[in-house]
């Protein structure tokens, strides 16, 4: 690695100590974010879409090197930095870009080089922000730490700014751990109430009504959506695709994989986490042979859907529906019978999958534009259907190419992916509420026991024997 840093050094040619530059102040960075103002972009170079339909992955790198007055826009500065991770690693991507930048103030006056250095910065700024966790890689903080050490050296001002960016990646990154962390002690938690007689008691117990249920489902919902980086939408199908093609080449030699190591796991926990949910409402249900007590719980988890909806918490609304729909409840008829079933109808119809879950992309279209509105204030919040934002990136992925048929880059599809993941999950992750946070009712509903398929079966049969032959016949096997 010090190898690919040697070009670094080049800053120490050039000797500062005859002029300062302003350094961007806290306080600018804080406020804004450390963008540029919509007006100093704008009289950068335009870098539309179609700039860059016909670029190879050198060129791009090459467009994403700043001059004393330029810098790329947004746009593309996201398009890049989020996908280029399909056809090169982030670490050579940072390294490449840091040596030409370097490489390209070897001939500018003092002025100029500082002023493309501070626009670097602001890159960097940008790429520490918005993907932290790619620094979690050994090889990206050492090049980031190593770099930072030599444009200090290089301008002294700038280490106010290079000190604030670091700082707030470090606790991005301590955010990560911290996060990483409570969801090992609550796996602990869950292992140990299996050792308990823990069936004792149900949700209704723990949690009174149906909209503080719901309300306690939107915090666990916000804690697992903001931890998801936006690249993990992008690396979820990278490994996937890679484990595939590795389990297809197994007989035909080794390949190099071109992506870091995924060392984020928050999108898979999210994803576990709607499973979960999943079969906590059937749980809940099936561990009551009394019939009664099953219909109140059925009510209940209609009526915590219904309040989901109405505050706009798809994916636990989704999940909810998809636990009443298992089978060891569905097949419940006498407790169906005493069930406001006209409510459960109504939000089915919300989740159709025909057209593609066109009712559901159109309430949640309308949900979006409510919140954007209101600029995301709190309480006005949307948490998507992760299942669907991942079909779509899914879509995005596989039926466009990496390459045009000259071996240039792709770039219009990774606009388009860059565009969705931004619209459509990026700005989800602002939403905040209000609520009142009950980790009483949170710890039940993530810790406490859930039962797999066959266990669900089995004490649906208990709470209603089967009444066909192909239910006494899988009644017959679960009892062995």
């Amino acid at each position: 690695m010090n190898n690919c840093l040697l070009q670094y050094n080049d800053l120490n040619s050039q000797n500062p100590s005859q002029q300062t530059a302003s350094p961007i102040s806290n306080d600018q960075m804080a406020s804004n974010g450390f963008f540029l103002s919509e007006n100093k972009t704008n009289q950068l170079i335009d870098d539309s879409l179609t700039d860059y339909l016909d670029y190879s992955m050198d060129a791009l790198i090459e467009v994403l090197v700043p001059t004393p007055s330029y810098i790329p826009k947004e746009k593309f500065l996201y398009s890049m930095l989020l996908c280029s991770r399909m056809n090169i690693r982030p670490s050579l991507l940072f390294n490449r870009l840091a040596n030409l930048t370097i490489k390209s103030i070897l001939n500018m006056t003092l002025d100029e080089s500082i002023r493309t250095i501070k626009n670097y910065i602001y890159i960097l700024s940008q790429w520490t922000r918005t993907f932290p966790y790619d620094f979690r890689n050994n090889e990206m903080i050492s090049q980031l730490q190593d770099l930072f050490k030599k444009l200090i050296l290089f301008q002294p001002n700038f280490q106010s700014d290079l000190d604030y960016i670091y700082k707030k990646l470090q606790l991005k990154l301590k955010s990560l751990d911290n996060y990483e962390e409570y969801i090992k002690q609550l796996n602990k938690k869950t292992m140990f109430n299996l050792t308990r007689s823990n069936f004792v008691t149900d949700i209704i117990n723990e949690c009174s009504t149906s909209s503080l249920f719901a309300q306690q489902l939107t915090h666990i919902e916000l804690d697992r959506l903001k931890s998801v980086g936006d690249e993990e939408l992008i690396q979820y199908f990278i490994m996937k695709f890679a484990s595939e093609e590795s389990d297809g080449n197994k007989n035909k030699g080794s390949k190099s994989l071109i992506h870091d190591k995924k060392l984020t796991f928050c999108l898979e926990l999210y994803i576990q986490w709607f499973n979960r949910l999943t079969f906590f409402v059937p749980t809940e249900i099936v561990k009551h042979t009394q019939k009664r007590s099953r219909v109140k719980l059925i009510n209940f988890f209609i009526d915590s859907a219904y309040q989901c909806f109405h505050l706009q918490n798809f994916n636990s609304m989704i999940a909810i529906i998809s636990g009443l729909n298992m089978q060891p409840v569905k097949r419940l008829k006498r407790s169906w019978e005493k069930v406001e079933i006209e409510k459960f109808h109504q939000l089915e119809e919300y989740i159709n999958v025909s057209k593609n879950f066109s009712t559901y992309r159109l309430i949640y279209k309308l949900a979006k534009e409510e919140a954007e509105k209101h600029k995301w204030k709190t309480d006005k919040f949307v948490i998507p259907f992760l299942s669907i934002t991942l079909q779509d990136v899914y879509f995005i992925k596989t039926h466009s190419q990496d390459y045009n048929s000259d071996r240039t880059i792709n770039f219009k599809k990774y606009y388009s992916m860059a565009k969705f993941i931004s619209e459509e999950f990026q700005r989800c992750k602002q939403s905040k509420c209000s609520f009142e946070r009950n980790d009483d009712v949170i710890n039940y509903i993530i810790t406490s026991p859930t039962f797999n398929e066959d266990s669900l079966m089995l004490a649906s049969f208990e709470c209603e024997p089967p009444i066909n032959l192909s239910e006494k016949d899988k009644y017959k096997i679960l009892q062995k």
